[in-house]
């Protein structure tokens, strides 16, 4: 941020930019894990017997079966949609399209699973392909991070087969449990537990996650987003040490009281515009994302506490380790190519961006990636004047017009393949 300083004031800038660059290092990040438990709750469910293809096996997929065997899931999925087209309108069209759908879910093409079996849930001839490719198609949505819309699709199967009430409502519980409805969660394991017709398998473990939650419920901490959000507007940074992240909240006072003090200052010297464009600038900004930033810590707190309680439950009633190859992670920025000064130091800064600053801001890059991360990536595999052009680029292209122009994923991030980092 640029402004004018006049000169018998000029010490007063140099002191406000040591105690932000003070700041900076008694920040801390908090971790969470929501999108990951997601997605190892259904890795652990797909090695479940209750997953398996309900399709007799056919003769004619039997090279598609070796590859499946063999782990080339790619060529396996070439093969079966070849038995598909040759058997279609048939039972060995059924068992050849869910073990296509398999093969993307290794792949970690969840999407391109989900749309598979959506269309066999509703065309196989078998009933049992049918209900498993639909319980599995519910539980995708729950690993792509969207359980509330697996939740969806589960009380539209139970309304289509009352007769599986029990095994439905005890997945529907999961993804309410993985929503964070606890009562929800709570009453459908109960229904399991009390249905006339008991399941040996699903009953006694519903009674145990039900018994768990009910025992262990009040004892899982939780903390009031609004008193987070209020106390950072009464004194910047409270929120914040609320919460117990107190190198955080020292961070957010330090920087908000920075700021207040430079357009306080202007304003009482009568630099009205440098006043103001202080304000707009950076002291409104801080001020408000600070309450933003302490409520949506609350919330993400509340619910790492609640990962880790669906983990404890995870580990005893789904306890089957997933193949770690089929959780497939965003890819971490590459080892760098370049390593000059000029990179080292813009790498370097934009980590103290990325990790501190921008923490004190509620704001959220409408890219995926983020300016930030692509300004690094860029600044690591491309020469400094380069990186320079593209990150400016970049920043420019990042405006409130820029949904217009881009295509959005399942998130609602704009996805930039402009420069390709």
């Amino acid at each position: 941020m640029l402004f004018y300083v006049h000169k018998t004031k000029a010490y007063v800038f140099v002191k406000s930019a040591v105690l932000i660059v003070i700041s900076i290092f008694l920040s801390s990040n908090f971790v969470y894990a929501s999108e990951k438990i997601n997605r190892l709750f259904f890795l652990r469910c797909i090695e479940l017997p209750a997953f398996e293809n309900r399709a007799p096996m056919s003769l004619e997929a039997d090279f598609a079966d070796f590859l499946f065997a063999n782990k080339l899931y790619q060529d396996a999925a070439e093969e079966y949609e070849r038995v598909e087209i040759m058997h279609p309108m048939d039972i060995v069209y059924d068992y050849a399209a869910y073990q296509r759908a398999l093969c993307f879910i290794n792949l970690g093409q969840y999407q391109r699973a989900e749309n598979v079996l959506d269309r066999l849930g509703y065309t196989a001839l078998d009933r049992e392909v049918s209900y498993t490719s639909r319980l599995l198609c519910a539980l995708l949505e729950v690993a792509q991070n969207k359980p509330w819309q697996g939740e969806f699709l589960l009380s539209d199967v139970l309304r289509d087969l009352p007769e599986k009430a029990g095994e439905i409502k005890y997945w529907r519980g999961w993804t309410r449990l993985l929503s964070y409805k606890i009562d929800d969660a709570l009453k459908d394991f109960s229904d399991v537990c009390n249905a006339n017709s008991r399941n040996s398998y699903y009953s006694p473990r519903a009674y145990g996650v039900k018994r768990w939650l009910e025992i262990n419920r009040q004892k899982i901490p939780q903390h009031s987003p609004y008193l987070a959000s209020w106390l950072s507007g009464i004194i910047p940074g409270a929120g914040q040490i609320y919460l117990g992240n107190w190198r955080s909240g020292i961070n957010a006072l330090i920087l908000n009281a920075a700021l207040g003090y430079l357009t306080i200052d202007a304003l009482a010297s009568h630099r009205y515009v440098q006043s103001m464009t202080i304000f707009l600038g950076g002291w409104n900004r801080y001020y408000f994302g600070g309450m933003m930033n302490a409520q949506n810590s609350a919330l993400k707190l509340n619910d790492k506490q609640w990962d880790e309680a669906i983990l404890i439950l995870m580990d005893t009633f789904i306890s089957q380790e997933p193949d770690e190859t089929k959780d497939i992670e965003e890819n971490e920025i590459t080892e760098p190519e370049w390593l000059n000064g000029a990179s080292i130091t813009a790498d370097f800064f934009l980590d103290l961006y990325r990790k501190y600053i921008t923490t004190q801001d509620a704001q959220k890059c409408q890219f995926h990636i983020g300016c930030s991360k692509f300004s690094k990536i860029a600044f690591r595999k491309r020469n400094p004047l380069a990186a320079l052009l593209i990150t400016s680029d970049r920043l420019q292209r990042c405006n409130p017009f820029a949904k217009k122009y881009y295509p959005a994923d399942e998130r609602g991030y704009l996805l930039d393949h402009e420069w390709g980092p």
